[in-house]
């Protein structure tokens, strides 16, 4: 940590705080430790955190029903449509291609994308970039909107909410 610049420190203590303030609901002691880049929370307690420009957001639960959970915060409108190659298979870009303004829907399917990866990641799946994971565009209607999906054989609950600062988004895998 002591090598990330001061705002990105400023932002990895904030994402620790939620954590720490997520246990602390869910009434189990401990702090989130680091696994890698990957946060590892205590025995029973399956979680995710995100942090951005300063918001921080923590997901936990101690459902042993729950396998994997990945969730993300971003600013809304962060991306633009150039990004795309960066982010979506050849299918999503042709999707995106054809409204009028991408730019919401495009961050909100990064940050589903990078729910999705947090979550495979926890399951011991290698995802090397974001275009590996195919998204049906339409399933987040109205960015990012909720529902049911399918990546890499895993069934995801995913849902989210936008603000007109920022995008959230969380993606749950069960038993």
């Amino acid at each position: 940590m002591a090598t990330l610049p001061p705002a990105r420190r400023d932002d990895f203590l904030l994402g620790r705080t939620a954590a720490a303030r997520c246990l602390t609901r869910l009434g189990v002691p401990g702090p989130v430790l680091a696994d890698g880049r990957l946060p590892r929370f205590p025995a029973g307690v399956t979680g995710s955190i995100s942090h951005r420009a300063g918001t921080a957001v923590c997901l936990a639960g101690t459902d042993p029903g729950i396998r994997a959970l990945g969730v993300d915060i971003e600013r809304a409108g962060a991306l633009p449509p150039a990004a795309a190659r960066l982010v979506c298979t050849e299918a999503e870009r042709a999707r995106l291609a054809e409204l009028p303004d991408p730019t919401d829907l495009l961050t909100a399917l990064f940050s589903l994308k990078e729910s999705l990866y947090k979550a495979l990641c926890a399951l011991g799946d290698t995802v090397r970039g974001l275009r590996e994971l195919e998204c049906p565009v339409d399933a987040l209607g109205e960015a990012p909107g909720t529902g049911v999906l399918t990546v890499r054989g895993v069934r995801f609950e995913h849902g989210g909410a936008r603000t007109p600062r920022s995008v959230l988004t969380w993606a749950v895998a069960r038993t």
